[in-house]
């Protein structure tokens, strides 16, 4: 039980630095498995975006926080040039010009969730089935209660 706003603080600096070392540990091995791919981890980003919100826009994906709306509008063009979106015209606005998925970045995206479920189950292979529960939990209700206090700024 916690019972002072010392062992609180000192949580929860705990908290924060290991998230940022599990982040960084990730992110380098996540890393390290998209060798051979055809796209960067940016343009990831932006193929990952577009299949969470189909029709989504250059603006709208600026307005996130990715990057900025000349940096995005200039690697949608080269995702879609290489056939792994779709610019479509908004049916209530013919000027507004909604992305989606091709069928390209459907099958890289497949593919990369397929290295990095592989690599997770690797990097917790040691962990029993109740442990792989507790874990599960606790970034459950971590997840909820940063989508509650941080609304403003989430993106799935």
């Amino acid at each position: 039980m916690i019972d002072s706003t010392e062992t609180r603080t000192e949580l929860i600096k705990n908290i924060h630095g290991n998230l940022h070392r599990i982040h960084r540990i990730l992110h380098r091995h996540m890393a390290s498995k998209m060798h051979g791919l055809p796209v960067t981890p940016a343009q990831m980003g932006v193929l990952r975006m577009v299949r969470l919100k189909p029709g989504v826009t250059v603006s709208e994906m600026a307005r996130l926080g990715m990057m900025t709306k000349s940096n995005i509008s200039v690697m949608v063009d080269r995702l879609c040039r290489e056939g792994l979106l779709e610019k479509r015209p908004d049916g209530a606005d013919q000027r507004l010009l909604r992305l989606y998925l091709a069928a390209g970045g459907r099958e890289i995206l497949d593919r990369i969730g397929a290295r990095h479920l592989a690599a997770t189950q690797a990097a917790l292979t040691g962990l029993t089935g109740e442990q792989l529960e507790q874990v599960a939990a606790s970034l459950e209700l971590l997840l909820n209660t940063l989508k509650e206090n941080l609304a403003a700024g989430s993106d799935e």
